[in-house]
């Protein structure tokens, strides 16, 4: 890093710092200046929301200030060359190096018992000890404490699933055709599942890129992850998969890796991480695995054209684009018409994710009218604020977006409408260089594409987004570009 960039990294940091610390005097004056009287007074049941706010948001400033000061550290030290990349990676883990990878979503079970006691212990000690005193003295608000034991018992629900599954579906395991996954190559396998399946929808394969960032505050992890690359395919249910052993299954995976992808690696609280996730929907508990898999660059590894050209073995055994739009109930229409094909990408087509954000917000917006109320230091008013801001933008997007896109051979034509206001664009077919998809708004494991053109210029310009089915959306980009005149 340059000196002058140093600089300028180490002066946002200090300015970083000064908004925390004058975050943190505002909230202390604000938390003090209300805890005394709280504590006189023999009805104190008025302050437990802005205390049980202050207390989570302490920790919140800690973690901020926590972080700003070993940025600040990291950014004052020289640098330091990097040490050299080991010759064979994927060696370091047992499994990787054997190409025999065990499914992790039974360890998701043990996670949701640390939750569920945690929730469901606070919750019950709060709902016997207190909730009957504040009821009692008229505090209706303690209600909110409801909220820990119904938490609880959320991930007790999910604790039973994952026993039942589990029972149902015994232990699977990725058996890796070549070890590693070499970027610009690919990934090939077979998942072995404990018993057989029988499909009753569609089998859902899931290839993904995630960047990971743990924070460590005190014993407490705040663990964020970001999926930058995805792909997937549908095996249809009548999909005739093979059995390597009598009575299980095993469903064959075959993925084109991306060359301009990171590779894995974990370096203090970064890493990058290659998920291989297999799902489907059945009457009792669902069957679902999840493997780590050892994606990095290897050199001499057939990449670029070969892999391009290289012909998928699971072809046969996936779901056909327009079985698959009936049978997730796609709402997006497509029509030819006298300007052109057109494609319109309806407003609310993603019920889940729009009924999502409308709890958050509402949730969200029942925080920041209860902070405002309650007299709460006026920086927090400030910071809901603008997430609220932030929240809604994504609310009206999922309920009220929608988009048209008309192709021709000449131009593309995209207009997206919010109600009332419109916003239109034309791309004519000489500037266009090609159309693709790419990784948008992101839930949990799901990765929303976003249609894009790209023009010769080099700029990317989103003509519709928010679409939940990577095979649909890959479907798509080649209908465009048909339309367009071009290959996909």
């Amino acid at each position: 890093m340059e000196p002058s960039d140093r600089k300028k990294q180490i002066v946002m940091a200090l300015v970083g710092a000064a908004l925390v610390l004058a975050f943190m005097g505002n909230f202390f004056w604000s938390f003090f200046k209300d805890f005394s009287p709280a504590l006189s007074r023999r009805n104190h049941g008025d302050n437990i929301t802005l205390l049980a706010f202050g207390g989570f948001f302490l920790v919140l400033i800690l973690a901020a200030v926590i972080s700003v000061v070993r940025g600040v550290r990291k950014l004052s030290k020289p640098d330091v060359a990097a040490p050299p990349r080991e010759e064979k990676p994927w060696l370091k883990r047992a499994d990787w190096a054997a190409g025999r990878i065990k499914s992790s979503a039974n360890a998701q079970t043990k996670i949701f018992v640390i939750f569920a006691l945690a929730f469901g212990g606070f919750g019950g000690l709060m709902t016997f000890l207190v909730l009957p005193k504040e009821l009692h003295n008229g505090n209706d608000k303690a209600l909110f404490i409801l909220l820990f034991p119904a938490i609880g018992l959320g991930f007790v629900i999910a604790i039973v699933r994952g026993i039942f599954a589990r029972r149902r579906f015994g232990d699977c395991f990725f058996e890796m055709a070549a070890i590693p996954g070499a970027l610009g190559g690919t990934l090939e396998g077979l998942i072995q599942t404990g018993a057989r399946l029988r499909l009753e929808h569609g089998l859902h394969l899931k290839l993904s890129c995630v960047r990971r960032i743990v924070n460590n505050v005190g014993d407490n992890q705040n663990v964020q992850e970001n999926i930058l690359w995805q792909d997937e395919k549908v095996f249809a249910p009548n999909a005739d998969l093979p059995e390597p052993e009598p009575g299980r299954s095993g469903i064959p995976v075959f993925f084109k890796l991306p060359a301009d992808q990171p590779e894995c690696f974990a370096r203090g609280n970064e890493s990058i991480l290659w998920r291989l996730e297999a799902k489907a929907k059945m009457s009792g508990p669902n069957f679902s695995a999840r493997f780590d898999v050892p994606v990095f660059k290897v050199a001499g590894a057939a990449i670029a054209e070969d892999a391009a050209e290289e012909t998928d073995p699971t072809a046969a055994l996936q779901m056909p684009v327009e079985e698959l739009r009936r049978d997730e109930h796609s709402k997006i229409q497509i029509t030819d018409g006298p300007r052109g094909r057109e494609f319109y990408f309806p407003a609310a087509r993603n019920l889940g994710m729009a009924f999502m954000l409308t709890v958050i917000f509402v949730i969200w917006s029942g925080f920041l009218w209860l902070m405002t109320v309650k007299g709460a230091p006026v920086m927090f008013p400030i910071v809901f604020g603008f997430f609220d801001i932030l929240i809604l933008w994504g609310l009206l997007n999922a309920w009220f977006k929608s988009s048209r896109v008309t192709v021709d051979a000449t131009s593309i034509h995209a207009v997206n409408r919010w109600l009332l206001f419109t916003r239109a664009r034309n791309f004519a077919a000489a500037e266009v260089e090609r159309i693709e998809t790419k990784v948008g708004m992101t839930s949990g494991n799901q990765a929303y594409q976003d249609l894009q053109v790209v023009t010769r210029a080099g700029k990317k310009l989103t003509v519709a987004g928010g679409l939940a089915s990577k095979p649909e959306a890959d479907w798509l980009v080649q209908e465009m570009s048909k339309a367009l005149g071009r290959r996909a």
